[in-house]
């Protein structure tokens, strides 16, 4: 009768097959009818499906993340191994309102913007690096180009800000060509659009690091030399600076700069078009004792105090040569000082950091050059004092924006002479600037 039933029964079992020989006893047994059996079978066999698609799934899923660690995710040729891209993107409101001494005022409004890309590409198995920035705008001290021009591209040109070669040895740095500043400098001395061109030096030892540069501010054709008049001959900066650094936060670096006295015409290979630029460098002889203290206080803020003091030793004479245009026929003297001092609260790094900082400045009339410092407060020009105010935000790792307030005023009323003959001062900065 019972092999009567299994000849008869539609479903059949596999009796290598674990589930299949169990139903088969459990019918064998009158435990299960053979309907119930069929159920059953059918039951196993779904599960069992949805067991070997997770089997399968699970063990794709191994394999890819295995390939995704062992793979580079942009495969890059061998000889780029060593190649770093950089870059910065900057928009700007700039409002400034500068009083002549006539009592006229200058007020403008500007839209502005800014860029930079840039590479270092370091050579295999080598210490020689080789670096190149490409800038908008065309002025020694800015980069910024104007909204405006009803829609033109003649301030959007990318310009070469940088291109030299560097050599990092254990104990020495050598680079030549145009770099950027590889001195401790306060932005009020320079401003940080200035690339140097020529060749620099660096070591350290202990808590020293040592700084010197020969750079070149103009080339003259010697050959257009007139006979009977002055010589013409190339001009150069140069630079001598000591660092010293606790490694607790206090830094200071004491620092010598002179011009050779050269001729000074930038007829040749420049025009010195910056916006602050006087076209006279000579009775160029300064030292500076810049220095910064920073410090964190019982709840992991972040403080920095921070200035420098100089003097130039050539002052007296860069005011009363009547060849320079800082002389202004007054018999003016003793007016070579330069001073700053300024604190920092917060770091503005990282994606929530905040800072804000306050500064004095103080610039006599033949204390330093507008060649050199920053553009942005008192229109570039000396014989000013005031304050710089600065706060910042990083809303992301790449993305900021500072507000900045800087208001300068005349030392000397009485002094006239065009580098330094503006009274009261105020700019208004708001940028908005993305890092890639």
């Amino acid at each position: 009768m019972i092999g009567a039933l299994l000849c008869s029964a539609p479903v059949s079992y596999a009796q290598d097959d674990t589930a299949d020989v169990l139903i088969w006893v459990l019918v064998q047994k009158g435990i299960l009818t053979q309907s119930e059996a069929t159920y059953i079978k059918q039951e196993v066999n779904t599960v069992m499906e949805a067991q070997k698609a997770e089997i399968v799934s699970a063990a794709v899923d191994q394999v890819e993340d295995r390939y995704v660690q062992s793979v580079p995710s942009v495969p890059m040729p061998g000889a780029l191994d060593g190649l770093q891209l950089y870059g910065n993107a900057r928009f700007r409101y700039h409002y400034e309102n500068a009083e002549s001494r006539s009592g006229e005022n200058n007020d403008r409004s500007r839209w502005r913007y800014r860029i930079r890309v840039g590479s270092v590409y370091s050579f295999k198995e080598s210490p020689f690096s080789l670096g190149v920035q490409l800038e908008s705008a065309t002025s020694n001290d800015s980069n910024n180009s104007n909204f405006g021009g009803f829609f033109d591209k003649s301030g959007g040109g990318m310009n070469l800000g940088r291109l030299y070669l560097d050599y990092q040895g254990e104990d020495w740095r050598i680079t030549f060509g145009k770099q950027g500043s590889p001195f401790y400098l306060p932005k009020m001395l320079w401003d940080g659009d200035l690339n140097i061109e020529g060749l620099t030096e660096s070591t350290s030892f202990g808590n020293w690091t040592f700084v010197a540069g020969q750079y070149i501010i103009d080339e003259e054709n010697e050959s257009k030399e007139v006979i009977g008049g002055p010589s013409v001959t190339d001009d150069a900066l140069l630079m001598a600076q000591g660092i010293w650094s606790n490694g607790e936060g206090l830094k200071i670096a004491p620092i010598v700069m002179a011009t050779t006295g050269g001729t000074s015409n930038f007829s040749e290979s420049g025009t010195f078009s910056g916006a602050n630029s006087v076209r006279y460098f000579h009775d160029f002889v300064v030292a500076a004792v810049p220095f910064e203290f920073g410090f964190k206080s019982g709840d992991g803020q972040s403080h920095k105090i921070f200035g420098a003091w100089g003097t130039n030793f050539e002052g007296d004479e860069l005011i009363n040569d009547p060849d320079s245009p800082f002389f202004d026929g007054a018999g003016q003297s003793s007016k070579n000082q330069f001073a700053n001092l300024g604190y920092q609260f917060g770091s503005a790094k990282q994606a929530g950091q905040k800072q804000w900082s306050a500064e004095y400045r103080f610039m006599e009339a033949a204390g330093y050059t507008p060649n050199l410092s920053d553009s942005d407060w008192a229109k570039g020009e000396v014989n000013q004092a005031g304050y710089v105010i600065n706060y910042k935000q990083m809303f992301t790792d790449f993305f900021g924006l500072s507000v900045t307030y800087l208001v300068g005023d005349s030392i000397d009323d009485d002094y006239l002479a065009s580098p330094g003959n503006l009274g009261n001062t105020q700019v208004l900065l708001v940028d908005g600037e993305v890092k890639f």
